[in-house]
C-alpha cells in the first residue's frame, strides 16, 4: 500500500509539473517573434489628408456632435482659416462656422514651436492635422503643422 501511495504521489507531481510547463508556453511567456513576422520594419504608408473647408468641419459638429465625431475623429484633414489666437500649445480658429451666431472654434494644437513665430493674428493659414473631439464648443485638432 505505500509503494501504491508513493507511485500515485510521484504521477501527480509529474502532472502537476506538466500542467504548469504548459501554461507557461501557452501564455505567451516565449520571447520568439509571431508566426509570420519577418523581424522587418514596416514602413507606414503617408495618409493623404482630407482637403475640406473648415466651415465644413464647423457646420458637422453643430448639426450633430456625435455623428460629426463618427464622421471626422481619427482622420487627418487639412483646412484653410483665418488665425484668432496663437499660444504656445498652437493655434486657434474662430467664425469657422456658416452660421452667423455659432460660437464653435477649432483648436489646432502644434508641435513645433518654430513654425508659430512665423504667423500672426488675422492670417490665413492652411493646417494639417488629425481630428479628436469636440469640448465646450472647441474642436481638438491634434499633430498640427501649417503647410502654407
Amino acid at each position: 500500500m505505500k509503494k501504491l501511495m508513493k507511485i500515485v504521489g510521484i504521477g501527480v507531481l509529474c502532472l502537476i509539473g506538466l500542467m504548469v510547463i504548459a501554461g507557461i508556453a501557452g501564455s505567451g511567456g516565449s520571447k520568439n517573434p509571431k508566426a509570420g513576422d519577418t523581424g522587418k520594419q514596416e514602413h507606414k504608408v503617408a495618409q493623404e489628408p482630407t482637403k475640406i473647408k473648415a466651415s465644413e468641419l464647423a457646420d458637422d459638429f453643430d448639426a450633430n456632435q456625435v455623428a460629426a465625431e463618427d464622421k471626422w475623429k481619427g482622420k487627418l484633414v487639412e483646412f484653410s482659416s483665418e488665425i484668432t489666437n496663437i499660444t504656445d500649445t498652437g493655434l486657434s480658429f474662430g467664425k469657422v462656422s456658416s452660421k452667423d451666431f455659432s460660437m464653435t472654434q477649432i483648436s489646432c494644437r502644434i508641435s513645433d514651436k518654430q513654425q508659430l513665430l512665423t504667423v500672426k493674428n488675422g492670417q490665413t493659414v492652411t493646417v494639417r492635422g488629425t481630428v479628436g473631439g469636440q469640448t465646450i464648443g472647441v474642436i481638438d485638432v491634434s499633430s498640427c503643422e501649417i503647410v502654407k
